[in-house]
């Protein structure tokens, strides 16, 4: 059974249609929004001399591109939409705004989990 997306997030973000094969971001891009996928697939790619590794295939509801909203390091890899997909988009503008609205114990709750994110990423790019 496929999980949908919260309600709340579907009509509060922007929506976005890719087709088959076509780029959301290449690696290395500027990072300022993230996506939830609301139908279709996208394939995680990171690129070498010998072509396109694909590290993970996403389906609804995967979120990818959700540490652009914590930090504003550069795309680690490529996203590469695998059939007609739609995504929700969040930017990282809203998501500080959402964040700052919060009850200040829920907002430190959000900044530790933040900090857990960065360390663990950081750890595993090592």
């Amino acid at each position: 059974m496929t999980q949908a997306a919260p309600e709340s997030l579907d009509k509060q973000l922007d929506h976005l249609v890719f087709e088959a094969g076509q780029i959301i971001f290449e690696e290395g891009d500027k990072s300022e929004t993230a996506f939830i996928i609301r139908s279709g697939s996208v394939r995680i790619v990171k690129r070498n001399q010998t072509g396109d590794v694909v590290l993970v295939t996403l389906t609804a509801p995967k979120a990818f591109g959700e540490l652009s909203l914590i930090d504003n390091t550069p795309r680690s890899a490529a996203a590469i939409a695998a059939e007609r997909t739609e995504l929700m988009v969040i930017t990282a503008d809203k998501f500080k705004a959402k964040i700052a609205g919060l009850d200040p114990f829920m907002r430190d709750w959000v900044l530790f989990l933040k900090h857990r994110i960065l360390d663990l990423s950081a750890r595993v790019e090592d």
